[in-house]
């Protein structure tokens, strides 16, 4: 029986290589296979699905929003966010879970960042966006989310207020597409104030897979990037999927391992 990983694109993925890692050092007869889902095609994909005995399937980018109204049912993390990135089959029913907010807080508590009380402030309004700030609102964090693309709840993406933010933050995470590119990556980070940033504050991104200006740029201070939040949203999902405890430490290694291979 296996598991899936359906977006457009799909070919770098590393979930893959995280959980077939987990299943073969838990013994378990299971791979994950890449899906390549066009838009089109995500209702037809979802159908087939429930038609195969399968574990689970991860949903990846551009599905997270529209996968939802395919589910049968919404977990209340899922709904909260308004985003899906793991499906859960319960016989014919498909469940909707959100892995992403639990996993990026695995990842602040295993990086020794502790939220609760403190300022977060978020860049860029997106899906992961969503995620993060239900996350940090959940664990007892103050958040602000400035964004160039606003919705409800938002500051405008100004230089005033970037400054009036970044001076109150204990943590900084940047949740835009701006570092997954060279292209995009050093003239983003050259137009933050980050000299407003208080000493102590710890400075975040949500790539994993190249270090980002933003984290060059962070002069010392305590940062984190987006693997520990990659590797236990994924541990989440492998213990929905097999009700067993994930060996985190191994997904880690694979991710790494296929980090190295495909740089």
């Amino acid at each position: 029986m296996n598991a899936y990983v359906l977006g457009w694109p799909i070919a770098h993925s590393k979930s893959p290589a995280m959980h077939d890692a987990a299943f073969a050092a838990l013994g378990l007869p299971a791979r994950m296979l890449p899906l390549a889902v066009p838009a089109e095609r995500l209702a037809q994909a979802i159908a087939e699905l429930r038609a195969e005995p399968m574990l689970g399937a991860s949903v990846t980018i551009p599905h997270k929003l529209a996968v939802a109204a395919l589910c049968d049912e919404i977990s209340g993390d899922a709904r909260e966010i308004g985003a899906v990135n793991c499906l859960e089959l319960a016989g014919p029913r498909v469940i909707g879970h959100n892995t992403d907010a639990g996993g990026f807080l695995d990842g602040l508590v295993a990086a020794g960042c502790d939220v609760r009380g403190k300022c977060a402030v978020l860049l860029g309004a997106g899906g992961a966006s969503r995620a993060v700030e239900y996350a940090l609102d959940s664990a007892g964090a103050s958040v602000e989310v400035v964004a160039r693309t606003p919705r409800t709840g938002t500051r405008p993406w100004t230089d005033a207020t970037l400054r009036d933010a970044f001076a109150r933050a204990d943590l900084l995470v940047d949740c835009t597409p701006a570092g997954l590119d060279a292209g995009t990556d050093a003239a983003f980070t050259s137009g933050l104030p980050l000299a407003a940033l208080p000493p102590h504050a710890w400075i975040g991104t949500l790539v994993y897979h190249r270090r980002t200006r933003l984290l060059d740029a962070a002069a010392g201070r305590r940062t984190f990037d987006g693997r520990a939040m990659l590797v236990h949203q994924a541990a989440r999902a492998f213990q929905l999927w097999t009700q067993l405890a994930p060996p985190i430490d191994i997904m880690t290694r694979a991710l790494d391992d296929s980090l190295v291979k495909s740089a």
